[in-house]
Order: C-alpha cells, then sequence, then structure tokens
C-alpha cells in the first residue's frame, strides 16, 4: 500500500474517534509506523502536529454540536475529551475566540478541515535521490530527549559553546550531522547534534554524549537551499513522491542531516538528508 493511502486510511480511523479515545495500535496497524513516527511524518506532510491537529478538529465539531444541537455544554465537553466545563471553555476561548456560549448564540468559530493528502510534487521539479548502504558509525555530540524540532538549531548552539568546529573535526574526518532517533512521543524527537568519529574513547574524555549508529541502507536526498527551509522540502519530496513511487518507507532507525561547509542561508547551500528506508 503505497504511503498517502495508508496515511488516508489512518486519518480516515481518526476521524471516527474524533469524539473518542485514540487507539495507537489501530494508528500503527493502518499507517505501517509507529503512533510517534506517525504523528512526525505527519507533521512533516502537513506542516502542524498530529496533537494540533486532532486539538482544532475535536473543537471545530464541539463548535458544530453547540450549533446544531440542544446538548448541554458540559456534555459536550466530556465528548470531546474535556473534563470539565472550566477547561473546555478555556481551550475553546483560545482556540475560537468566543466562549461556547457566545458561539452557541451566534458568534463565529474557526473550521480545521479534514486533511486529505495527495501526491502534490510532480514531473519536471525532482531531486538527486540515490539510495545507498551505509557501513555502521559512531556520532558523538549533544544529545537532547524529548525537544520540539524547533528547538534543534539551539542544540547545536549549545555544542559549539563548548567545543570549536575544529576541535570536533579533529575526533574524525570532520563530517557534521543532525540526528532524529528513537522517536517515542508523538509530540517531540530526541536529536542529537554531532560529528562522525573515529576517536571514540577521546570524544568520551571531552564528555561527548556517544551514539552508534548500525548499518543501514538510506535514501539519501541531496539538496540546495537555506537552512532550514530546503530541509522541509527534502522531507515532503521524499514522503510524498518517492516513497510511493518507489515502495519505500522511513524503516524506524536514526536518520540524518548530512551538513557540507558553507553559508547556511544561501539559496546555494548543499546539504543531504539520509533517510533510513525499508520496501514497503
Amino acid at each position: 500500500m503505497n504511503i498517502i493511502k495508508s496515511f488516508n486510511n489512518t486519518i480516515d480511523y481518526i476521524e471516527t474517534v474524533i469524539d473518542d479515545e485514540i487507539d495507537e495500535k489501530k494508528i500503527a496497524y493502518l499507517s505501517g509506523f509507529s503512533y510517534p513516527m506517525f504523528s512526525r511524518l505527519f507533521s512533516i506532510l502537513t506542516e502542524t502536529t498530529l496533537s494540533e491537529y486532532i486539538r482544532g478538529r475535536r473543537l471545530t465539531e464541539a463548535a458544530i454540536s453547540l450549533r446544531d444541537t440542544d446538548k448541554r455544554i458540559i456534555d459536550i465537553a466530556m465528548m470531546y475529551g474535556y473534563e470539565s466545563s472550566d477547561s473546555f471553555g478555556t481551550a475553546f476561548k483560545n482556540f475560537h475566540g468566543f466562549t461556547p456560549s457566545e458561539v452557541r448564540n451566534g458568534k463565529p468559530f474557526k473550521l480545521v478541515s479534514r486533511v486529505q493528502l495527495a501526491l502534490s510534487v510532480r514531473g519536471g521539479r525532482s531531486m538527486n535521490i540515490t539510495i545507498q548502504k551505509k557501513a555502521a558509525f559512531t556520532v558523538a555530540g549533544i544529545n537532547e530527549q524529548s525537544i520540539n524540532s524547533s528547538l534543534c538549531p539551539s542544540v547545536w548552539d549549545k555544542l559549539y559553546s563548548k567545543y570549536s568546529h575544529d576541535e570536533l573535526a579533529k575526533l574524525g574526518g570532520g563530517q557534521s550531522l543532525g540526528v532524529c532517533h528513537d522517536v517515542e512521543n508523538p509530540n517531540t524527537i530526541n536529536y542529537m547534534a554531532g560529528y562522525i568519529v573515529a576517536d571514540k574513547a577521546k570524544a568520551k574524555k571531552m564528555d561527548l554524549d556517544i551514539l552508534e549508529v548500525e548499518e543501514a541502507e538510506y535514501a539519501v536526498v541531496e539538496l540546495r537551499g537555506s537552512i532550514p527551509e530546503c530541509i522541509h522540502q527534502g522531507w515532503k519530496y521524499a514522503m510524498e513522491v518517492f516513497f510511493p513511487e518507489h515502495g519505500y518507507v522511513h524503516s524506524g532507525s536514526p536518520d540524518f542531516e548530512y551538513y557540507y561547509e558553507g553559508d547556511m542561508h544561501s539559496k546555494d547551500y548543499k546539504m543531504e538528508l539520509w533517510i533510513p528506508i525499508v520496501k514497503a
């Protein structure tokens, strides 16, 4: 099953339980990914988190229920996962700009429409992608657990506040990598800013975190453009075009941002994504 179809089947399921508990095992069965990994890929494709999407859909449906039914506000609150009318009222007003009572009496409310994924990049606009098997290697650097993806640049700042590029480069061949690994939380990632190292003992003496990466096969996506825009475009192209057309999926192993030297804000900057793959 191609990845777009499986994602839409998963979203179909989410819609059927928008007023109930979501079964993470069902998400995994339908999408082919663990719930945290599905959440991460969903955010790449839609540029919103799965939790934000579900929250928006629930508050949208709650507003429609207020307009179209005579159900009590507390009953609607409970239906969409809120334990009290106060918590529901606060979330509702923050989202819609008006209280449940005001919306019931005619004030406007926001609509979050159901997501439908589709292939959107085709033909002339293509990216250079190669399939490469890479031997096991070791990364040393700063590893931050359970952070929002927007905080990844701060991990690099933390690394370079302790050591210079030249000091880190001497541990190996000077290859720097951003690593997303061991995704377990649907709302956060584990991210490491580091370098491929040969001298692991010296890296440990420098009090750097160590990540051992097993041999794996990757879709290596060549990117050109400023960061982070080119990274977002690379992920979207891989998910929307490469995976469906060639029958691959993300394997769940660590994936990498491979950085070359140069001006990362330049439209001509070159880097790579290494996405671990298996056949669907």
